[in-house]
């Protein structure tokens, strides 16, 4: 059985804890191709060598910093507008995924620092692309439902999917002070792993509960988790650096194609020789 059949297998154990019906499910069902579409693409980074140049490392993990501190400071600005009475901001269903206690942004900035150093910020600036920005923009005016669906999809994978994998292997190529973003999400962490998945499929399962817009907010949570689905997949596709060791794959290839070429150059050559010494001494 190859891996993607395993993490496929994976994925859907998660999503049948969901509740039958409910959110979560509603929301795993909705982005299951562009998940998997995902999956392939993670897998095929790592097949380049995400994990074996610091800099296609720190240049996706760049991509998914940006949008998720935009993220994170939309759900505090709406938890903090003067408009909102304190009534108003704890009946936000940001208020409730605010309290599951997750905000990763501090620790994607100092898994940058460690691998690109104090000018990381400018370097990532520099290196955010097209679909990031698209993401940021969109995230820098996302309304409640709009920032549920996008926590649903950028912290989503970290808590419930396979962060917890991951950490070792990044680890192992870049150093444990490369590996801040996975420390809340790994080891007896809010008692352990099965506990953090538990707690986040129970919230948004529970998250429309008692509301009088329920069955819009359903609708609109779900549409929107696919829809910021599809900007993941554009942001891992958008990346450009290439492993340092790519440039001596490519010399390599040349010179074997090369001395290929020669090869047969020499061979076609010499045949002719032979077959034109035969000819005169037949004549």
């Amino acid at each position: 059985m190859s891996g993607d059949d395993n993490e496929d297998e994976q994925t859907e154990r998660v999503r049948n804890q969901g509740k039958e019906d409910g959110l979560f499910r509603a929301c795993m069902d909705e982005i299951r191709s562009s998940h998997t579409t995902g999956q392939a693409l993670r897998t095929a980074t790592l097949a380049a060598g995400l994990l074996s140049d610091k800099y296609c490392y720190a240049e996706l993990l760049g991509q998914f910093y940006v949008a998720t501190a935009a993220l994170e400071k939309r759900i505090d600005e709406l938890l903090t507008k003067d408009s909102c009475g304190d009534d108003e901001k704890s009946l936000l269903l940001v208020a409730k995924v605010k309290k599951l206690g997750y905000s990763f942004t501090s620790a994607y900035e100092a898994d940058l620092q460690a691998l690109l150093g104090r000018e990381w910020k400018g370097i990532i600036t520099s290196w955010t692309t097209e679909p990031a920005k698209q993401y940021v923009q969109r995230l820098e005016s996302a309304n409640d439902v709009e920032c549920v669906a996008a926590a649903f999809i950028l912290h989503g994978p970290l808590v419930i999917g396979g962060g917890a994998m991951l950490k070792p292997k990044v680890e192992r190529a870049f150093g444990e002070n490369a590996t801040n973003v996975f420390e809340d999400v790994i080891g007896t962490a809010r008692g352990g792993r099965s506990s953090r998945r538990r707690e986040f499929i129970d919230l948004y399962d529970s998250l429309l509960e008692n509301d009088v817009d329920a069955n819009y907010r359903f609708e609109e949570t779900v549409a929107k988790c696919g829809q910021f689905m599809k900007l993941n997949n554009q942001m891992m596709v958008s990346v450009r650096k290439k492993p340092w060791w790519m440039k001596y794959v490519a010399a390599s290839s040349v010179a074997i194609a090369s001395a290929i070429a020669w090869r047969i150059i020499a061979t076609t050559t010499e045949s002719s020789t032979i077959r034109n010494a035969s000819l005169n001494v037949a004549n």
